[in-house]
């Protein structure tokens, strides 16, 4: 005991020094992985966050686009020269200058004295841009243009003015019934003599119609047609 006690007394910095680096390293390494752990975690939870907000920002990004889309209903499809051909969505009808502006503009070689920027354009309606002189096809008139109105007004009267009169060369027994004074048989004389003369040349073969005199002639003339 005494031998014990003596050692003690001799060795006793050395025994507390060497306790205080065991408590020490013991305290360290319980520090040590109390810290990862808590790394860990953050790291997930920083990691979780921002896939929670990327995912937020992306619904909040789509739910935009289809209220833009929704909000959008007028389309317009150009076609031409111009530098982004294709179909362009507007909140409400577009004058062209608008539309040309989303296209990304028109090409150099266009005419630009050719086209009316203020002309609006209705929904479905294309845009075809010509270049220089091109002609313009028929079916993508240039919106707005004077000169097309005209032409189509004054198409559209003659047609309107050729159609008010029954071909005689065309028409059936029914509506060559509907001529003043002309029953069925005097329908059929005309088609009889119709297929007799290969056609009727002018108008006034119809008088060679038996039962047609100049009376029926003058009543018929204003609303036929060869």
């Amino acid at each position: 005991m005494i031998q014990i006690k003596a050692m003690y007394y001799r060795y006793r910095h050395q025994i507390c020094f060497s306790s205080v680096l065991i408590v020490v390293g013991i305290s360290f390494l319980i520090w040590w992985q109390v810290s990862q752990s808590s790394s860990s975690m953050s790291s997930k939870d920083i990691t979780t966050i921002s896939a929670h907000q990327n995912i937020a920002k992306k619904s909040k990004k789509s739910k935009k686009m289809l209220h833009d889309k929704q909000s959008k209903k007028v389309v317009i499809d150009v076609k031409g020269a111009v530098y982004r051909p294709g179909v362009y969505y507007f909140a409400k009808e577009p004058i062209v200058a608008e539309v040309l502006r989303s296209a990304g503009g028109t090409l150099p070689n266009v005419d630009n004295v050719r086209i009316n920027l203020a002309a609006t354009l209705n929904n479905g309606q294309v845009l075809y841009v010509p270049v220089e002189n091109e002609q313009v096809p028929e079916v993508y008139p240039l919106p707005g243009n004077p000169a097309h109105k005209e032409q189509h007004i004054g198409q559209a009267s003659d047609q309107n003015n050729s159609n008010d009169k029954i071909n005689l060369n065309t028409a059936d027994s029914a509506t060559l019934q509907n001529l003043p004074g002309i029953g069925e048989k005097r329908a059929q004389d005309i088609i009889k003599q119709r297929e007799t003369m290969g056609g009727f040349k002018t108008i006034s073969d119809l008088q060679q119609v038996n039962g047609i005199g100049e009376k029926t002639f003058a009543k018929l003339e204003p609303l036929v047609t060869v």
